[in-house]
């Protein structure tokens, strides 16, 4: 009896492997991007077309900032102490130069430019140390009397040193004496100053 075959021969359809399947090619179609997933291009609009409002792009300052010139702006927290100080700080150190200017050097030509700068600076000074808690007129004020004080202190003091030194004058004629129209120049020219700037 022959042999069964179909015991004997190795099952050849269980030990068969799958062909492969060769490459596909790909679609170029397929790689490349939907017109949803594109980045959308900004176009940039042609010699004389109205640009776009979502285009536009509003500076946060206008290009004439770089050419301005810092002011000197009160400061918001200011106070009656730092107004007091800001005008009688700049008025005592003008007194000191009148007397200097006056008494041992005895130069009266700058004495109105002193008692001006003087002025100028003791106005800013009340105007920076007021700030905007202090009034203008407050300000003007106290600048004023600082100011006046200082110039009047400094005639007294050079009146002194001349009366130490063998003066017999009043206050007044020893002014209009030795300085003329200057005394009352330096008070006013102070006191405008100060008025002005506070």
């Amino acid at each position: 009896m022959p042999p069964n075959r179909q015991h004997d021969e190795p099952d050849q359809t269980r030990d068969q492997k799958p062909a492969a399947t060769p490459n596909r090619p790909t679609d170029r179609s397929t790689d490349q991007p939907t017109d949803a997933q594109a980045p959308t291009a900004r176009r940039r609009p042609d010699s004389g077309e109205a640009v776009p409002a979502a285009v536009r792009r509003r500076l946060e300052h206008p290009p004439s900032d770089r050419f301005a010139v810092p002011s000197l702006e009160p400061d918001v927290n200011g106070s009656l102490p730092r107004t007091v100080a800001g005008a009688a700080l700049p008025s005592m150190a003008g007194a000191v130069i009148l007397v200097l200017l006056a008494s041992p050097l005895a130069v009266s030509e700058p004495l109105v430019l002193v008692a001006l700068l003087t002025g100028i600076v003791a106005g800013r000074g009340a105007r920076w140390g007021g700030g905007r808690v202090v009034s203008r007129q407050r300000r003007r004020a106290i600048a004023i009397a600082a100011v006046v004080f200082g110039i009047a202190a400094a005639q007294v003091a050079i009146w002194q040193l001349a009366i130490a030194e063998g003066g017999v004058l009043p206050l007044g004629e020893y002014l209009i004496a030795v300085f003329g129209p200057v005394a009352p120049l330096e008070l006013i020219a102070g006191g405008a100053a100060a008025w002005a700037t506070a």
